[in-house]
């Protein structure tokens, strides 16, 4: 994609309007970037709602609604603004407190982190919200809806094993999904659970132009929150792990993390924002915060009917609809490092047989695959930009696989062999990567 700032500097950029089609429950929210020389170009962005009525956008109150759609459009902005980044950050219709604008500020530099790092782009007073110390700062409305949550499904192990928890706990919950694939329509049939989708149209012409990563998991628990409003919802939850903390490299004193959306950090500054600003009647949480990603596995493969259908590699939400739909059950690349450290952790719990049958190859085996796995057990380099775990789970869960005597003989094993030979004190990293509870 072209990056246009590298051509012509951008003059400013602005937040500029989210207009609410009620009869067909769209919502359209407009950017405006203004260029030198007096060029500008505006985007629009949608929101499309399934299944919502007219009145159920009238049950909103203002005061819980207006703040809602304000925050929905700086978080969808994100987009817009990393491919068009500059200082002078405009706002029309309404103003920011200096804590929001701290805010908002904190989310953008911590979630587009990888972002500013793959381009090295100088993050460093680049991000200045604009805010008035002059208005009221304000008061959260109360918003009663029925106790039931909403939790993402994300076609994965991780989402499948919180429907499981949450069935065997009792709580009433759906599923909600954004421009859900097969996988997703798949794995919401198999939990026999109903799914509340969201679809989300990006302006055509942005691809024409430099759009990074972004924290996809911010966005989907302000788009989230609406959904509670709208259809009664008191709970937002998340499936995100422990090792989400675990962030990868530093760049100009900036930790940059992967998955910093999915971390406890984020996910506590989004549901204090929410609680805060908008209602103290909705709420934000993780279910599997207090495991590690190898502890999920570990509780996932208890769930042997999801084995063949569940989607963790991230590659498959990249292919054409057509491709996804033609694809097997469950697809793995088997290129990118979270198969490779997917494939290590399914190897500590299951047989090699299984395994392989799951994978549809033997990751061990892969010579190419090597330096991911050197880099994965913290042997060379930083974690990969990717969702693994930490350098202490890959450890652990081919400490287990070798256990097994089944793959012995492979050449990843063997360097694991090289570097964590039987005298390693592998009880400690259990007691450090195995929740106690």
């Amino acid at each position: 994609m072209l990056n246009i700032t590298k051509i012509i500097s951008v003059s400013s950029f602005t937040f500029d309007t989210y207009k609410v089609d009620r009869e067909r429950s769209i919502i359209n929210f407009t950017y405006r970037v203004e260029f030198k020389f007096g060029i500008f170009k505006t985007f629009t962005d949608k929101l499309i709602f399934k299944n919502v009525t007219p009145e159920s956008w009238e049950k909103i109150p203002k005061a819980v609604l207006e703040p809602t759609l304000q925050a929905l459009l700086l978080i969808i902005g994100i987009n817009y603004w990393s491919a068009f980044p500059t200082s002078n950050i405009r706002i029309n219709g309404f103003k920011l407190t200096r804590e929001q604008a701290h805010f908002w500020e904190s989310l953008y530099l911590n979630g587009l982190g990888e972002f500013f790092y793959l381009m090295q782009i100088d993050f460093r007073n680049l991000i200045k919200f604009p805010y008035d110390d002059s208005i009221i700062t304000p008061t959260p409305v109360r918003f009663k809806n029925t106790a039931r949550s909403l939790l993402l499904n994300g076609a994965g192990k991780d989402s499948i094993l919180s429907a499981e928890i949450l069935k065997a706990s009792g709580i009433p919950f759906d599923f909600f999904s954004f421009d859900p694939t097969p996988a997703h329509k798949r794995i919401a049939k198999l939990v026999s659970v109903k799914t509340i989708s969201v679809q989300r149209r990006y302006d055509p012409w942005i691809k024409f132009f430099l759009s990074g990563a972004y924290p996809s998991v911010s966005t989907f628990t302000f788009i989230a929150t609406l959904l509670a409003e709208l259809l009664g919802y008191n709970s937002i939850i998340f499936s995100n792990e422990r090792s989400a903390d675990f962030g990868n490299l530093d760049y100009l004193g900036l930790p940059v993390n992967h998955q910093w959306c999915k971390s406890s950090e984020a996910e506590k500054m989004i549901n204090d924002y929410i609680q805060s600003y908008i209602t103290p009647d909705i709420s934000t949480h993780s279910l599997l915060r207090e495991y590690s990603e190898l502890e999920i596995v570990r509780r996932f493969v208890q769930y042997p009917q999801y084995l063949y259908d569940v989607t963790s590699c991230n590659t498959y939400f990249w292919l054409p609809r057509i491709q996804q739909i033609l694809s097997r059950t469950n697809y793995w690349c088997n290129r990118c490092p979270k198969c490779v450290f997917l494939f290590a952790c399914f190897s500590a719990f299951l047989p090699k047989k299984q395994v392989i049958s799951i994978f549809g190859a033997n990751l061990y085996a892969e010579k190419r695959l090597l330096p991911l796995f050197r880099r994965i057990l913290g042997l060379e380099g930083f974690k990969p930009l990717d969702c693994v775990g930490e350098p202490e789970e890959m450890i652990l869960a081919m400490h287990y696989a070798l256990l097994r005597k089944e793959y012995s003989a492979e050449p990843a094993i063997k360097i694991f062999q090289e570097h964590f030979p039987e005298s390693y004190d592998f009880d400690r990293l259990a007691k450090k990567v195995f929740s106690q509870s």
